[in-house]
This record gives structure tokens, C-alpha cells and sequence, in this order.
């Protein structure tokens, strides 16, 4: 492993939090672009451009962005279509996509008027003048050039120019939204994520034609003064796509607008963003990416003030695009999902947001797109469905089979991954697959780097090959490395029970509905020690709260280096549950480390654990630690944890049997669970339990787990262990 791609590896965190999503950051930018849309009475305009095929650089999310965020616009802020002008692959050319700007958004756009321009695509660094050492940030459209000796012009489009563009509109509402990076880190993937930015370390110059234009643009009067751009991260940092069951998309570009599916007017983008970041913990483990927003000048207060403007439409997690056979099949974009939800979601049922009523049962799903068979209409108005209307998680649907996936990295020779192939086959509901294939995470050899920097004082690093499980971005695992000469299928059987706590951690994930639940409930976070002060709190969007997260005290909320929420090693905490609901409620906490080792915070006593003893009654609260009593200390491993609390209408009981059959490592209130995918199908199946009234209601019957969004609600906290 070369030293930029140790460099870039040791940035990584876990979680979409860990792409540097900082809820504090987010604050001034986030919400800016979020209450941009939900203006109410201005025309709406958009250009979209999407690069996948480029010469030499493919990608193959780029165009998917698009569709995501065309797909928001309309159904969920109110675009018309027509208003919105998408460039893809070979239509995206630097001279059209500068001419589409003007024509389609500045010489239409109005004061007052929305205006958002979206690229994803290939980013770059480009001289000026004769030093090399005087760069710009470039976009590489799809005419993209190879520099000559003779003829150094490439076809870049400069940052400056879009910076100019949105400048040069009438109106102050504009936003640009930039899916790319500008670095070249030597290598075009990182495990499963693919860099985009251009694969050439040669840097080239500005064309002449770029450089007029710019100029032109510069001397126009009336320019703003400043001009919003949200980017996937910052100069220095990779922005990233991934490929899931079905479809690639950016990682930027998918949690952006997963994220504004779900926002409502009571809550600020910046904490709905970190709650898509929990949503999607396990998939997108170890890449730095730390969202930016950039102005020609950084130092002006925004123009306009956007406190009074509110959303057009409720929370949703899609839309019906189409409806067909006289208004019993629906076509759906689910944007508003989960990626480990939207892989599992087959059977689920999904309510219409309207006076019509309709249930949709799922029957089939493409990427982010799905066919829904109606399932019933109480129609008051005789009014048919149609495309347009919002739809709501009501059932969710999950295989009692979900297993494990294992990417074998492509580093590892046609014998070993013959051998690990075999050796995972043995392990029950884990599947090997190739190192290009979606996957939970990866195995594959612990680079001698990585040795040297995990090996202690008094153990040197061996030579001999070591075998470990991986992030998806090659982060590895820790305490998942082996000693030094075994043989893959030894250490396939080694690694068994990090395994099932990597597919424990999975079905819990998979249970977070904060953007779905109807369950009125909340849990605030709160340190003991060293300091005692709130640091945030978690309620679900749909439950008639007001979902808050308190930044740490000392963080600026317009702090360019503000990052995720962290809690010193050795820190006590503590987590208030509210029951705001008519009916006492039940939880149980688990803690997983960036081990993925999964624990279970208990109370006081052997029959409380996890508090699965104890009911929270109507309008009362519960901590845990209990009141009076130490907080639960905060242990290493340094890295990226998340605290689960799972909130349910009936008890635990079949949870709470799962553990006493088992012993923990250490005593309550707090212990590693030693089985803990038992432990996760049983807190599935609890809540199956509970969800049975509702489902018999909708009228579905399934063997696989149905669960109701009404009586359940798993609230999610993802911290750094500092």
C-alpha cells in the first residue's frame, strides 16, 4: 500500500457520519439549500449534468445522481419537469453545459426565483499562468481532453466560472451542488467506492475558450456578491460512489437527497442529514469526506434570510410516479430509503399520503425504482390515483434469512480466494462474492503498513501473510487480524464470531426508522464526565416532535472544521428515554464499537437488562444508567461508534431470554454480547410480535418479519471515540 493511500486510509472514519458529515457544519449550508426549495410562490428552475462516460475515467453513479435529485425536485419540492434540464454523458460538453446555464437559468431566472444547478462527475486541478503552483479546482465535462506537450489546454470548466454563473442570476435563491473531487490520490478505487476525480496526474491549463468566458462573465455588472456551492468535500479530501443492489450513486448525492425526503418544517437539515448517516452506518464505513460550502467570498453573510420560508409537502419516503391497469399497479421512487432497507424491503406495504387512503404492497424494485399493487382505496372523493402522491413506510417487510455479504479483495491470489470461497460457504447466511460486488464488508491480506502500525511494542510485525475483514473502503477491522502463516481457511474459521457480530449489527440497522416511525418517543444524550452537559437528542421526523441535535458546546455551528459529534475515551454518559405517547413503551440499548463488537447496556440489577424490565409510562422518563448511579464509561477501541435504542409498545420477552441463555464478558450494566445474532433475531421478532394487530389491519399475510411503523421506533446516535 503506497503512502497517499495509507495517508487517505488513515482519514477514514465509519458511517456516512464518517464521510465527514458534521451536523454542526451543516447548520448554515444544509438548511440554506433545503429552505431554498421549499420556497413557496417562486418559479423553480434546474440544470442537472451527469458524467459517466468519460474517455478514459468512466464512472457509474453519475447519471443516477441526476435522477435522484430530478426525482426530488419534482415529487417532493414542486418543480414542474419542465422547469428542470438534465445533461447527461455525451450531452454534457463544457460549451453546453456553460450555454444551457444561461439560457435555461439565467436568462429565465427572476428575483425571488429557485434556481439549482447539480453536477456529478469527474473533478480536477488546473494551472493559471505560468506557475504550476497557481491552481484552480476544475469540472471535466464529457469532452474532456488529454493535455500535449505542444498544446497544454484541456477542456476543464473552472470552479471560478460556476462560481461567476450563479453570481451572474437575478436571483439570490440559487444553489450549486457539486458531486466530485479534485485530487487525483493515485489510484482510482478504494475497495468498493470508486474516486471521482480524473485519473491523470498531468495538469493541464484552462482552454482559451473557458478562460474568455470566465472573463466575460466577470465584467458583467450587477454581479452578487456571493455565491452558495455545496460540495462533496473539501480541496483535499475524495468524494466517492458506490454500487448497491441494483444501482451506483454517489455517496454525497444519495444522502443529500435521502435526507430531504424526509425533512419536515420542524426539523433544520443538518440533524436530518446525520440521521441518514445512521441510517446507512454499515455501508459506508472508512471514507473521509467532509461536505463544504464555498462563496466567492467567504467572509459575507448570506443575502438573504430563509428563517420564514417553510416545506411545500410533508415528510415522505417516495412517490408514485405512474399508475397503470386501471389503478391497481403503481410504479414507486422510494429516494426516501435506507440503502440496507430498500435491498430488504420486498412485501413491504407503503401508505399514500392523501385522502385517498391506498395501501401499496411492494411486488417487485429496480434500483430506486418499484411496482406496488394496490391493496385497497377508501376513496371519499372518488378522486383516482394518480402520479404525483407521496407514500409512507407503514409495514416493513424483512426476509427472516438476511445474511452476510463478504467481498473478497482482489488483492488476494486465485488460490486464496478459491479457499475463502469454500471456507465461507461453511458459515451459516455469509456469502463470499467478488471484490466489484455490493457487499457488507471485505476480506483480504493486512497490508505490512498496517501491520507495522497496529503491532505493539513488545510484538514486531511479522512478514508472513496475516488475513483480516476490512471496511469497504479497505479500513481494517480491528482485532480481526491473525497471526502470521495461516492458512485462509483457518482464518475464515477464526473470524466466525466477528462475522455474526458484523450480521448482528446488520439486522439491528435495519430496524431504524426514524424517518417511519410513528411512535412518540425520544432519548437525549448527555455526558457526566469530564463535563456534565446535553450533547444531543434523537426523535423520529413523523411522530409530531421537533427532532433537535445540540452541536458540543464550544463548536461553532459556521465552524469550517467542525466535525462529527465525539466523546472522549474514558468520558460517562448517560441516555433519558421520553415516552410523549398515550401507551407505556419498552426498550433495550445496544452499543457497537468500531470492532463491531455488539453490548448491551443494562440497569442495576440481572432482571433490568437492558431495562427490558421496565416500562416507561405515558409522559414520564427513564435513565439509563439509572439516576444517581456512574454513567456507562466510553471504551476503545478509537474510532466510530453508535448506541442503538429500540422503543416498543410491548416487552422484550423473547429478547430478554436470548440474553439470560447466554453469558456476557463482563458484568451489568454493561456487557459484550458473546452471541449477539441471537440476541438481534430476537429483538426482530419481538418487534414482528408486536407489529401482528396492525398487519392483520392492513390485511397482509407473509412469513417473512412484517413490521408496523406504528409500534416501534430504533433511535441511533453514531459518535467518534476519541
Amino acid at each position: 500500500m503506497g503512502l497517499k493511500r495509507r495517508e487517505f486510509l488513515q482519514q477514514a472514519g465509519r458511517v456516512l457520519a464518517a464521510i465527514g458529515i458534521s451536523e454542526a457544519l451543516w447548520l448554515p449550508l444544509g438548511d440554506r439549500y433545503l429552505q431554498a426549495l421549499a420556497q413557496p410562490t417562486a418559479r423553480k428552475l434546474a440544470l442537472l449534468v451527469g458524467v459517466d462516460k468519460y474517455p478514459d475515467s468512466p464512472l457509474h453513479g453519475c447519471v443516477t445522481d441526476v435522477e435522484m435529485q430530478r426525482e426530488l425536485l419534482i415529487y417532493r419540492f414542486g418543480f414542474v419537469p419542465s422547469d428542470i434540464l438534465t445533461l447527461t454523458d455525451a450531452q454534457a460538453t463544457r460549451e453546453n453545459i456553460e450555454t444551457a446555464f444561461v439560457t435555461h437559468l439565467r436568462e429565465q431566472a427572476k428575483p425571488g426565483d429557485v434556481v439549482v444547478f447539480h453536477f456529478s462527475g469527474c473533478g480536477s486541478r488546473v494551472s493559471l499562468g505560468e506557475s504550476p503552483g497557481i491552481m484552480q479546482n476544475s469540472l471535466v465535462p464529457a469532452d474532456d481532453v488529454l493535455p500535449l506537450l505542444a498544446n497544454r489546454a484541456v477542456n476543464d470548466i473552472l470552479e471560478e466560472t460556476l462560481l461567476l454563473l450563479v453570481r451572474s442570476l437575478a436571483t439570490e435563491n440559487a444553489i450549486a451542488i457539486l458531486d466530485t473531487s479534485y485530487t487525483y490520490p493515485g489510484f482510482p478505487k478504494n475497495g468498493n467506492f470508486r474516486i471521482r476525480s480524473r485519473p491523470r496526474p498531468t495538469v493541464g491549463q484552462p482552454s482559451l475558450a473557458e478562460l474568455t468566458f470566465a472573463e466575460d462573465l466577470r465584467s458583467r455588472p450587477n454581479l452578487r456578491p456571493e455565491a452558495a456551492v455545496l460540495a462533496a468535500g473539501a480541496n483535499s479530501q475524495l468524494a466517492a460512489e458506490q454500487e448497491w443492489n441494483g444501482f451506483t450513486a454517489g455517496l454525497f448525492t444519495y444522502a443529500l437527497t435521502q435526507t430531504l425526503w424526509w425533512a419536515t418544517p420542524a426539523s433544520s437539515f443538518s440533524v436530518s442529514f446525520s440521521r441518514a448517516a445512521g441510517n446507512v452506518y454499515s455501508k459506508l464505513a472508512g471514507l473521509s469526506q467532509q461536505p463544504q460550502i464555498r462563496h466567492h467570498d467567504l467572509t459575507a453573510a448570506p443575502a438573504v434570510n430563509f428563517s420564514n420560508l417553510i416545506l411545500n409537502s410533508p415528510a415522505a419516503d417516495g412517490a408514485v410516479t405512474a399508475v397503470e391497469e386501471g389503478g391497481k399497479t403503481v410504479h414507486l421512487w422510494l429516494g426516501g430509503l435506507s440503502p440496507g432497507v430498500l435491498e430488504c424491503c420486498g412485501g413491504s406495504v407503503f401508505a399514500v399520503d392523501s385522502s385517498e387512503g391506498a395501501r401499496l404492497l411492494l411486488r417487485g424494485r429496480t434500483g430506486l425504482s418499484a411496482k406496488a399493487q394496490v391493496l385497497d382505496k377508501t376513496d371519499r372523493t372518488n378522486s383516482p390515483l394518480t402520479a404525483g402522491k407521496l407514500v409512507k413506510e407503514e409495514i416493513r417487510v424483512l426476509p427472516r434469512n438476511i445474511g452476510l455479504t463478504v467481498a473478497l479483495d482482489s488483492g488476494l491470489e486465485r488460490i486464496e480466494r478459491v479457499d475463502a470461497t469454500s471456507a465461507f460457504a461453511t458459515v451459516p447466511q455469509v456469502a463470499a462474492v467478488g471484490s466489484e460486488q455490493p457487499a457488507d464488508c471485505r476480506f483480504g491480506r493486512v497490508p505490512e503498513t498496517t501491520l507495522a502500525e497496529t503491532a505493539s511494542a513488545h510484538e514486531p510485525a511479522l512478514s508472513q501473510s496475516r488475513y483480516g475483514l476490512f471496511s469497504l473502503a479497505q479500513m481494517l477491522i480491528p482485532d480481526t487480524q491473525g497471526d502470521g502463516g495461516e492458512a485462509v481457511k483457518v482464518a475464515v474459521q477464526r473470524l466466525t464470531p466477528q462475522l455474526k457480530a458484523q450480521q448482528a449489527g446488520k439486522l439491528l440497522r435495519l430496524t431504524i426508522n426514524e424517518g417511519s416511525s410513528r411512535l412518540k418517543v425520544r432519548a437525549e444524550l448527555a455526558t457526566l464526565a469530564p463535563q456534565a452537559r446535553a450533547v444531543a437528542q434523537r426523535e423520529p421526523v413523523r411522530a409530531g416532535g421537533d427532532y433537535r441535535l445540540q452541536p458540543l458546546s464550544g463548536e461553532s455551528e459556521k465552524s469550517a472544521s467542525a466535525h462529527i459529534l465525539s466523546l472522549p475515551e474514558g468520558s460517562l454518559v448517560r441516555y433519558t428515554l421520553y415516552n410523549d405517547s398515550e401507551r407505556p413503551v419498552y426498550f433495550v440499548v445496544f452499543c457497537s464499537d468500531c470492532a463491531g463488537r455488539l453490548s448491551v447496556l443494562g440497569a442495576e440489577s440481572k432482571d433490568a437488562v437492558g431495562g427490558m424490565s421496565r416500562a416507561i409510562a405515558p409522559g414520564e422518563n427513564l435513565s439509563v444508567p439509572a439516576a444517581g448511579a456512574s454513567g456507562w464509561p466510553v471504551s476503545p477501541p478509537i474510532g466510530l461508534a453508535e448506541t442503538i435504542i429500540i422503543f416498543s409498545e410491548n416487552n422484550f420477552d423473547r429478547t430478554l431470554a436470548a440474553m439470560e441463555m447466554q453469558q456476557t464478558r463482563e458484568a451489568l450494566p454493561i456487557g459484550v454480547l458473546l452471541n449477539p445474532l441471537n440476541v438481534a433475531r430476537a429483538v426482530l421478532e419481538d418487534l414482528h410480535a408486536a407489529s401482528i394487530p396492525g398487519v392483520q389491519k392492513v390485511g397482509i399475510s407473509t412469513d417473512d418479519l412484517a413490521l408496523d411503523v406504528n409500534v416501534w421506533a430504533t433511535l441511533s446516535f453514531v459518535y467518534r471515540v476519541v
